[in-house]
């Protein structure tokens, strides 16, 4: 019988960590599907055999759930609202910024604020709201 471990008790491995601090770190903002899609893309092909989208999206998405899971009971990331569809938004806390700029290598003046309340304002994703203020391209 498997033990789960008292600090990840989803059962998350680091390389699950780090790869969602790393998509948050560069994104800011996104969904457990978002986060699947481009950390792990062949995920989209594996759970074919599934018989309905919701249950092949749950097949996908279970391992990153779970290190989001693991994440947010350290406190580097948290729940950023919810888009019309259902599907929660993540972001990373301040703590959680300093740790994706160890995953990335990058220094911590360079990544950034945490994004703050772009699901509760009634975007569907930040991007959406940086879209709507950037002037018209020729």
């Amino acid at each position: 019988m498997a033990v789960k471990r008292e600090e990840n008790p989803a059962g998350s491995s680091n390389n699950l960590r780090g790869d969602v601090l790393r998509v948050l770190g560069v994104l800011k903002v996104a969904t457990v599907e978002q986060i699947q899609q481009i950390a792990a893309p062949h995920l989209s092909y594996r759970h074919t055999d599934k018989p309905t989208p919701a249950k092949r999206k749950q097949a996908r998405t279970a391992s990153h759930t779970g290190a989001l899971s693991d994440l947010r009971k350290h406190g580097l990331v948290e729940n950023g609202g919810q888009l019309p569809g259902g599907d929660r938004l993540r972001n990373l806390t301040p703590m959680g910024l300093k740790a994706a700029a160890r995953e990335l290598g990058r220094p911590v003046g360079e990544m950034g604020d945490p994004a703050r309340g772009a699901g509760r304002t009634g975007a569907s994703h930040p991007m959406t709201v940086l879209a709507a203020r950037a002037p018209p391209t020729r």
